[in-house]
């Protein structure tokens, strides 16, 4: 009974792909491109156990708990996000929004941030790639700073000018600084 090279299952014989995997199983051909047909069954969250992304399960998780930490202290954003598109268009140029909206603004900016760090070290714990761990801490990093930036504007420290300029300063520097460890990662 013929084997699967990429993933060893065995197949049925005459089969010219593997029902597991898709691979091809010409092997005078030395072909293990697969074909275009996956099992729906196989589809969710990855087309094997082993590829499944558990990690972005708790990512979007992470997500929706900020999102119901914003609606919660600010239970009027959506009127208040509201109001500031009206004023806008009333005023025909960007418009300060109210407290609230900025409170909620750096609220989630801060949560996101702190989640990019927990999930960094859950990646760590569960032995994930490094560079994925390196990409949460400096997410993490620069939607922290936003969400300072952010609550400095609503005290009128910045102009909303001068938190974007300085927010794509930093995320430049971190770009730099996620490449290079990139690169040290690959090289060791």
């Amino acid at each position: 009974m013929p084997v699967c090279p990429r993933c060893k299952a065995e197949a049925r014989e005459g089969s010219k792909y593997c029902t597991i995997c898709g691979a091809s199983l010409n092997l005078g051909a030395g072909s293990s491109e697969p074909r275009r047909h996956v099992h729906e069954g196989d589809t969710c969250f990855g087309e094997r156990e082993r590829e499944r992304d558990y990690l972005g399960l708790v990512s979007f998780g992470f997500f929706l708990l900020t999102v119901g930490i914003v609606f919660t202290m600010n239970p009027n954003i959506i009127d208040d996000f509201r109001t500031w598109i009206i004023m806008i268009n009333q005023a025909h140029f960007p418009v300060r929004p109210s407290d609230g909206l900025i409170y909620s603004a750096s609220l989630f900016f801060s949560v996101v941030g702190i989640l990019d760090f927990a999930m960094a070290g859950i990646r760590l714990a569960a032995n994930d790639l490094k560079k994925r761990a390196l990409k949460d801490v400096l997410s993490g990093f620069a939607l922290i700073l936003f969400a300072y930036l952010v609550k400095l504007y609503s005290e009128n420290v910045f102009t909303w000018e001068a938190v974007l300029g300085i927010e794509a300063i930093a995320c430049g520097l971190l770009i730099m600084v996620y490449s290079i460890g990139r690169y040290w990662f690959r090289r060791a």
